[in-house]
């Protein structure tokens, strides 16, 4: 009976490492090593929760040595931190970034002095002054103005056809606004924007100012876009491309913010910042193509044909929408199907990996890493790229969720942080729940001084990688557990 039950472990174990390791393991010859410029290191320094490591273990395990251009005084800089980097070269940057960037960024290379094999950046606004300073150095790259389009919010809107506006000015968009009919509801939100900050959902004229000014200017430029707000289901869909084909693509789920006409009620918080993403989706097959072939043909024919493309998208006519079901917020098929087809409407294209948290979900969930992917494409690293790029054998190996807590208190407090981790904390108190956490990240510490959402500025507080491996409801039942279980104060 002994020997019967280690006879079936073994085989356990070889079907998982048949399932995880079914890659091509033998390359057509030895990897080269490779010198990659990355372009802004990471505000976050590890020591002070920021997750932005795995960045740099991607690229040490690769064997890509990485010069890093960034502000002096950058903690990367410190000592502890020298085996992640070949070199640091202290280069100003600023975001919105200044015209003359280019020219900073080719100076900063040239002082570094030796042969570079690639540029990156993981902050979208950077993105067309390094495709400038590729080209003069011959290094290849995607063309200048596909990158301009894809990173700038209006661009993108009227390149997929979207009725949009572009103003820099609350007198300017009012005068847009009296002058055309739009098509109430609206999204407001800043041409170069990031995390979804100065994004409004506007039902009618008398609320423009409110969303216009709610933009910080110094954080996002003056530009901003209105457009058509699309109710159906939101979406992150994935790519790794390689010259123009797909290597792997998955979608997932977010669930509906607090700004959404479906959305929960949550403190103070009435805007777009995450909430809940679920991993795989649950769109009806034939909508999930539609999305992959309407983005891709997107993406193509714009020129962006080999990275990690991270794009937000909706399901404009879905036929699923959100409801609340004992308590649980999911998708259900419409009670009313319209006579229209769904189509795939699109909200932004950022030509990058979704956050270091999002993609560590999809690393656990399919085994890839789109971060150490996104430095071999960087770099060319062509053979490396398709073998990494293969996922677990049998699909998605559970449900999983990753629970946003975003920052959120009485606005009569100082926004002082005035508790310990309190992923540790709901850990230690609840280990059922512990038990199907898979990652966890607190981000704040005690005294730390944290902007309230009134302020525009969305700052996480902590996330939580929620997964069942029996089913989509028990991990959104979870999910729905751990967030309620989370406390925290501010003084």
């Amino acid at each position: 009976m002994f020997s019967a039950l280690i006879e079936l472990e073994s085989s356990t174990i070889d079907l998982e490492l048949e399932n995880r390791l079914s890659l091509p393991w033998i390359l057509p010859g030895p990897a080269q090593h490779k010198t990659l410029v990355l372009v802004d290191a990471n505000s976050a320094d590890p020591a002070k929760g920021g997750n932005g490591s795995g960045l740099y273990l991607a690229a040490q395990a690769l064997g890509i040595k990485l010069v890093v251009l960034d502000n002096a005084n950058h903690w990367l800089e410190e000592p502890q931190y020298a085996h992640w980097r070949e070199a640091f070269i202290p280069t100003r940057l600023t975001n919105p970034p200044k015209g003359d960037l280019t020219e900073i960024l080719l100076k900063s290379i040239k002082a570094y002095g030796k042969p570079i094999d690639g540029i990156i950046t993981f902050a979208d606004s950077y993105w067309t002054y390094i495709a400038d300073a590729a080209k003069r150095l011959g290094i290849p790259t995607a063309p200048k103005e596909a990158l301009r389009t894809a990173t700038n919010k209006y661009l993108t809107s009227k390149y997929v056809g979207h009725e949009a506006y572009r103003a820099s000015c609350l007198d300017e968009a009012l005068d847009i606004a009296s002058k055309n009919d739009l098509p109430y509801p609206l999204i407001v939100k800043p041409c170069d924007g990031w995390s979804s900050e100065g994004v409004s959902h506007v039902d009618s004229f008398d609320q423009l100012t409110t969303a216009i000014k709610a933009i910080d200017e110094s954080r996002h430029g003056s530009e901003f876009v209105m457009e058509k707000y699309c109710a159906g289901p939101e979406v992150d869909a994935n790519f790794v491309l390689l010259d123009g084909e797909v290597l792997f693509f998955e979608v997932c789920d977010d669930l509906p913010k607090s700004a959404d006409t479906n959305g929960p009620s949550l403190g103070s918080l009435n805007n777009f910042h995450e909430l809940n993403s679920v991993y795989p989706s649950a769109l009806p097959t034939e909508e999930i193509d539609l999305l992959r072939n309407s983005f891709l043909d997107t993406l193509l024919k714009m020129g962006l044909k080999d990275g990690i493309m991270h794009l937000e998208g909706r399901v404009d006519r879905s036929s699923v929408d959100y409801e609340m079901e004992n308590g649980i917020l999911d998708l259900h098929p419409r009670k009313s199907a319209g006579s229209e087809p769904a189509s795939a409407w699109l909200i932004e294209i950022n030509p990058r990996p979704l956050g270091m948290t999002g993609s560590q979900i999809v690393e656990s969930t399919y085994g890839v890493d789109y971060w150490g992917l996104a430095l071999l494409i960087a770099v060319q690293d062509r053979s490396r790229v398709r073998a990494l790029s293969h996922p677990f054998k049998n699909g998605p190996q559970y449900h999983c969720i990753m629970v946003f807590i975003p920052a959120d208190y009485p606005s009569s407090c100082e926004g002082l942080y005035d508790s310990e981790d309190l992923c540790a904390d709901l850990m230690s108190r609840r280990k059922d729940l512990a038990s199907h956490i898979s990652r966890s990240g607190c981000f704040v510490k005690r005294g730390q001084k944290v902007p309230h959402p009134s302020t525009g500025v969305h700052s996480f507080l902590a996330y939580f990688n929620v997964f069942s491996r029996k089913s989509r409801h028990e991990a959104l039942q979870l999910a729905k557990e751990v967030r309620d279980e989370v406390r925290y104060s501010f003084k």
